[in-house]
């Protein structure tokens, strides 16, 4: 079993820092690291260290579907990690720490692999009729989606609204997504099988597009919308990891202000797209791109094509 880390970043202090914080809990075979800049401005002890100028040589025509000053960028090491043979691919934000008490990786693979079929009606009890020997493993969970403590994940308008907390804890337990049911999906924290890859796209953020802070919540529609097509399933939960950095409300608001609205739009038209004929993730990709680029916009034209150039860089060779 072979594990990737990838870890987007723009600063070196950071990564520095988170790093060290996960020395102890190391847990990756690979750590793949996506600098968001022009050039590698700084020495990190990998052989997977990229910036745009590396990605821009390796995918060529292609390097335009990989967002600049976002975290979207991460994709690049989403694709990387693939190509490597990698098994599983976790990623985590370089404000993300360790959270004493847990077995990070192991917890994230129980989720993928041993998720039971029979789950409490009331969480948290042992409900009447849960069976008390075999209770089955849920096949075909392809992606778990870690929760934080500290900093929780609100938009701006909330935050205004609520304040900035510190605090925060999530309720300890782990679910899986519903079918034909939609969930905003961070990602600070993920784990995925190596066959949920051709999914993993941030669509297009930061330079040169109107968007940010919207690529994993669009990511998220996206990849629900075609793991409940395939039978695949999403998880939600442990383990978690300490979120330490609250980031700026105001300029948070000016960043979100052009997606708000249109996330409003966007998640109908991926859930509209016709998937019957589809058989595979790639399959599937394709045709939510193909949907998405014969709209009239420009930005769902960019971002449909985008979709399906992504998916020709996972060739089978």
């Amino acid at each position: 079993m072979t594990t990737a880390l990838v870890i987007p970043t723009c600063n070196e202090a950071r990564l520095v820092s988170f790093l060290a914080a996960w020395e102890v809990d190391r847990f990756w075979d690979v750590l793949i690291v996506v600098e968001d800049g022009p050039v590698r401005s700084f020495a990190v002890d990998t052989h997977h260290h990229y910036s745009w100028n590396e990605i821009e040589a390796e995918l060529q025509k292609a390097s335009w579907v990989i967002s600049h000053r976002d975290s979207a960028i991460r994709s690049f090491g989403f694709w990387k990690a693939y190509r490597l043979g990698c098994e599983y691919v976790v990623t985590l934000d370089d404000d993300c720490y360790p959270h004493p008490g847990q077995d990070f990786l192991s917890e994230h693979l129980q989720a993928l692999d041993a998720t039971p079929l029979w789950a409490e009606s009331v969480l948290g009890l042992r409900t009447r009729g849960l069976p008390y020997g075999d209770r089955g493993v849920l096949r075909e969970v392809m992606l778990n989606v870690g929760l934080w403590t500290g900093v929780p994940d609100f938009d701006a308008p909330s935050q205004l609204v609520l304040g900035t907390m510190t605090d925060f804890t999530p309720p300890d337990e782990s679910r899986v997504l519903p079918r034909r049911q939609y969930v905003p999906i961070c990602g600070m924290n993920l784990c995925f099988r190596r066959e949920f890859a051709p999914l993993a796209y941030f669509p297009l953020q930061g330079e040169g597009w109107p968007f940010r802070r919207f690529d994993d919540i669009w990511f998220g529609v996206i990849a629900k919308k075609v793991c409940d097509h395939l039978g695949w399933y999403i998880t939600m939960g442990r383990p978690w990891v300490r979120h330490v950095r609250a980031s700026d409300v105001y300029q948070n608001l000016v960043k979100e202000a052009p997606g708000i609205g249109f996330n409003e739009r966007l998640w109908r038209m991926v859930d509209a797209v016709d998937l019957e004929d589809c058989r595979s993730p790639k399959e599937c990709m394709r045709q939510v791109g193909l949907s998405l680029a014969g709209q009239e916009e420009g930005y769902l034209h960019s971002l449909g094509t985008a979709i399906q150039v992504w998916v020709g860089l996972f060739r089978e060779d």
